[in-house]
């Protein structure tokens, strides 16, 4: 993709954010060997992490990211062989000895291996915001590290897999032990809140997902808890949950949009995702994101939904147990839920692939199956 297309889609700034949140699906799919030079062996840009400042703005963030993925693919300049001159008579031919190329800052022929993406224990603490209860202490989140690499392949960039391992760009980790992707707890998305536009414009980047929104009022806030499941790109598909919080009465771009619930009002939960393939054996889980608070719940693996174009998104269940605060949170969130399609069962052996948009409560915890609730990008 040039520069100058890239620059057309920053100019719609909706659809420029969601497009760089698909970035690392998009990218390995479409990706392809770069030309290499006639006498040099192509250099490897090394790809820095990227911090934001407090201040900076969304169109700041996206012109940093797309200068970074400009300066990554820029061949190293080749270097200049000036001859020695001599300034007496002529002589016999002097032979000319050519300078010595500079070392490139990195040479390899082989694919590299991505860097480890280890992730360490939070080091937040959940603080219980006023009027409400401290979430319970959970597990240590799943152990991560950088993907496989495949042997036997010749690149000269670092892979879509070893940037997605290291946090780089996009902020995706690699989970060896579960075999997914996942988002870390405080990627540079945290900065833009959501709203119903950017599931509008999410067709755009090949994103084709189901979603809901269970909106409610609790502890002098306004809460959106939102699911998504369906197709991401061309090669991977997934689930998510998000957290979300607004003031009432604040001025926000949309009616629909919330910002990104903070460190004292995370939500503890796990999540499954499973898929039925169409081949006779039923729904098969994918993976588990284990029980821990989170603003954004997500997982990905490679693959694609069994429509190939992409409209039955029903092939995916996401299975989720969610604790709530107190009981006044249990039943606003459950009457959203509800009014989102769920229906109530008495039991949590009733949320399951056997059952089809369910919930139950157990004490603080609300446990729901999805499969076929889709409010796309109806604004309510």
């Amino acid at each position: 993709m040039t520069k100058t297309a890239r620059n057309g889609i920053v100019a719609a700034a909706v659809v420029a954010v969601v497009a760089v949140a698909a970035a690392p699906f998009i990218v390995k799919g479409l990706k392809k060997q770069p030309e290499k030079a006639a006498d040099t062996s192509t250099t490897v840009a090394v790809t820095e992490q990227f911090t934001y400042p407090a201040e900076e703005t969304t169109a700041d963030i996206i012109s940093d990211i797309l200068e970074t993925m400009d300066n990554q693919t820029q061949p190293a300049a080749p270097t200049t062989v000036i001859a020695q001159q001599q300034p007496t008579q002529p002589q016999a031919p002097v032979q000319q000895q050519p300078t010595q190329p500079q070392t490139p800052a990195q040479q390899t022929t082989q694919k590299q291996t991505p860097a480890s993406a280890e992730t360490t224990a939070r080091s937040w603490k959940i603080t219980k915001p006023e009027k409400t209860t401290k979430p319970e202490k959970t597990t240590k989140p799943e152990k991560t590290t950088a993907p496989p690499t495949q042997t036997g392949d010749t690149v000269n960039v670092q892979t879509v897999q070893s940037q997605l391992a290291s946090g780089g760009v996009v902020s995706y980790l690699w989970n060896e032990e579960g075999q997914f992707y996942y988002v870390d707890d405080n990627p540079w998305q945290r900065n833009f809140g959501f709203n119903a536009i950017y599931d509008w414009a999410a067709a755009t980047v090949v994103i084709y997902y189901d979603t809901w929104r269970a909106c409610f009022a609790y502890d002098d806030l306004e809460w959106m808890i939102q699911g998504w499941k369906g197709q991401y790109g061309f090669l991977f598909i997934g689930g998510e949950i998000g957290v979300y919080t607004r003031t009432p009465g604040e001025n926000v771009v949309t009616a629909t949009h919330y910002n990104c619930a903070d460190d004292n009002h995370l939500i503890n939960m796990e999540m499954s995702v499973y898929y039925d393939a169409h081949d006779g054996n039923g729904y098969k889980k994918m993976f588990t994101r284990t029980y821990y608070p989170h603003w954004w719940c997500t997982g990905f693996v490679d693959g694609h939904l069994a429509d190939y174009k992409f409209n039955d998104r029903s092939c995916l269940i996401l299975i989720a147990r969610m604790t709530m605060y107190d009981q006044d949170m249990v039943d606003a969130f459950t009457t959203a839920l509800a009014g989102c399609g769920f229906r109530y069962v008495g039991s949590t052996d009733q949320v399951s692939v056997a059952s089809s948009d369910t919930y139950t409560i157990v004490g603080n915890d609300v446990y729901l199956s999805w499969k076929t609730i889709d409010q796309g990008y109806k604004t309510r």
